[in-house]
């Protein structure tokens, strides 16, 4: 999703502010940008790199006519499938507020999970920058959604009682910011579940440069669990209850994984039409590896009296 020929980004690390790092992988090893360690904090990150790949997803064309289901059926039937993945964070979130109240999903895509969040009782709200995304989330799941980043939707303060974010925060330009955002329209005593791939884990040591999280040119920021608690405490978070997740997938979602992690481009055509004629895309399963973590945090009634 990154467009050639955009000026490159060098940065300092996001976390501790040092500009002394390690290549962990030179551009073109693991991504399209280089990977590096930062030698204070040990937080990954790409850098130099392209710009947010959200900039560009804003710019998409705004297509009325675009059909989901048949220009991406495999996201479809992933985003639609993975909504009982967050079945029991949903049931923390339903203890935690009886009463339930307003729950914004930052890079809501579909809105698959705020109609499961709404059937429980919620006022649901989407941010999502993809324009076609947005639509369907409104027209086909009748979904509230502001087609923006967080930042550009300029939600009132103290206003929510929820955000969920899910798989957003590896691909923003600066996590501390965006979960200092959070913070700010979170009513105090409000809860974030916050979800993002692990990179302190087996899988990581064995995969390396294939691992699939890390393959993915639009990820910025790679968390392990500690660098993820340095980066929501600094925001002003303190941590509810912390869960190594797995993922549901279809057979077809595995293969085409598969592919990616051999960066092999005749592997992945095989991989694409092994599926297609197997019909793997109609068989799934759930599989946890603890390659993710997330998060319930919540922000500190204390605090925003501080800051009040």
């Amino acid at each position: 999703m990154l467009t050639a020929g955009k000026p490159r980004i060098e940065t300092m690390c996001n976390i501790c502010h040092r500009s002394d790092f390690t290549v962990l992988y030179p551009a073109g090893v693991a991504q399209l940008n280089q990977v590096v360690k930062c030698n204070g904090c040990g937080l990954m990150y790409a850098n130099p790199r392209k710009p947010a790949d959200y900039i560009e997803m804003q710019a998409w064309p705004d297509d009325p006519d675009w059909n989901l289901e048949e220009h991406l059926p495999q996201r479809f039937e992933k985003e639609r499938l993975q909504v009982r993945d967050f079945d029991n964070s949903r049931d923390l979130l339903n203890r935690l507020h009886p009463t339930r109240g307003k729950v914004v999903e930052v890079g809501s895509s579909l809105g698959f999970l705020l109609d499961a969040f709404r059937k429980d009782g919620w006022n649901v709200l989407g941010i999502e920058p993809d324009p076609n995304a947005s639509r369907y989330a409104i027209r086909k799941k009748c979904i509230d959604t502001i087609n923006s980043t967080l930042e550009a939707a300029k939600l009132a303060s103290e206003s929510v009682d929820v955000v969920v974010m899910l798989h957003v925060i590896e691909h923003v330009p600066d996590p501390i910011e965006t979960l200092q955002e959070i913070a700010r329209v979170l009513k105090p005593g409000g809860h974030l579940v916050l979800e993002t791939p692990r990179y302190d884990t087996f899988m990581f040591k064995l995969l390396g440069r294939r691992e699939r999280s890390l393959s993915c040119d639009g990820h910025i920021f790679f968390f392990t669990t500690q660098t993820l608690r340095q980066t929501y405490t600094a925001a002003g978070f303190e941590l509810v209850r912390l869960d190594n997740t797995g993922r549901s997938l279809t057979l077809d979602r595995l293969v085409y994984n598969v592919g990616v992690m051999s960066k092999s481009k005749s592997v992945q055509r095989i991989a694409g039409s092994l599926s297609r004629r197997l019909r793997l895309n109609e068989m799934s399963f759930t599989i946890n590896v603890r390659d993710m973590q997330r998060v319930c945090l919540i922000k500190p009634v204390s605090e925003s009296r501080a800051h009040s």
